[in-house]
């Protein structure tokens, strides 16, 4: 993914401020975007992270309730320019508190608004894009887990909360696990909210080692218990 840079000049590193970012600038943080963070990036997408258009570019936006996955984000954007804020603590009576922070408008949110997500009834809806068997790497899966698995100690098997996404998608994903991975799983209805989503994958007891393998590495030790670990 490249974009436009109508300068000839060779791209140097930015020199910005907090305050002001100009074009040119994101351009070239757009082109500097990488593979690594591109993974992360579906995994993110396909669970907790959210992209929103602000004007004609799009920003992606945080909320978690786990600190070091929101830190290890935050310092992957850092590093990579994309953001000038700190991480923000909502506090809520009762509540575990939420860790929040939003990027800057760039080319690449766009591009990637632009894949995973149609307007429907006025509303911004995510959907699967057309790659996302390419897309899909252990790295992404990892994330995935961190934002939207969770652990059944009763059954001993990890569940993929991809309540966001239609019947079909889910599907889609049951068949990548499969074919790329050789993990089975099955696909459950878990909200009768909206009769067309609310489902997630559960990946039988059997399988657990198979995805502990592809994903152990790139899981944060706060949130291992997600692989029963």
């Amino acid at each position: 993914m490249c974009f436009n840079n109508s300068s000839k000049e060779k791209p140097s590193k930015p020199k910005r401020t907090r305050a002001s970012v100009s074009k040119e600038e994101k351009i070239l943080i757009s082109n500097n975007i990488t593979d690594t963070f591109k993974q992360v990036m579906t995994g993110i997408i396909l669970s907790d992270g959210s992209l929103r258009m602000n004007g004609n570019l799009a920003l992606l936006s945080i909320q978690l309730i786990n600190l070091e996955l929101a830190m290890g984000l935050w310092t992957m954007c850092k590093e990579l320019q994309l953001v000038t804020n700190e991480i923000l603590t909502l506090h809520r009576n009762n509540w575990q508190p939420i860790y929040t922070f939003q990027t800057l408008t760039l080319p690449f949110f766009t591009e990637l608004f632009k894949a995973w997500y149609i307007k429907v009834d006025g509303r911004n809806i995510k959907i699967l894009p057309f790659n996302i068997f390419d897309l899909f790497t252990p790295l992404a899966f990892a994330f995935l887990i961190m934002g939207d698995g969770s652990w059944d100690k009763h059954s001993s098997r990890i569940v993929l909360h991809l309540n966001n996404f239609t019947e079909t998608e889910v599907k889609t994903i049951k068949d990548i696990l499969i074919s790329k991975f050789n993990i089975e799983s099955y696909l459950v209805k878990v909200s009768k909210t909206d009769p067309l989503r609310g489902f997630v994958l559960k990946i039988p007891s059997r399988d657990v080692n198979k995805v502990r393998d592809l994903t152990k590495e790139y899981v944060y030790p706060s949130l291992l218990y997600k692989l029963g670990l």
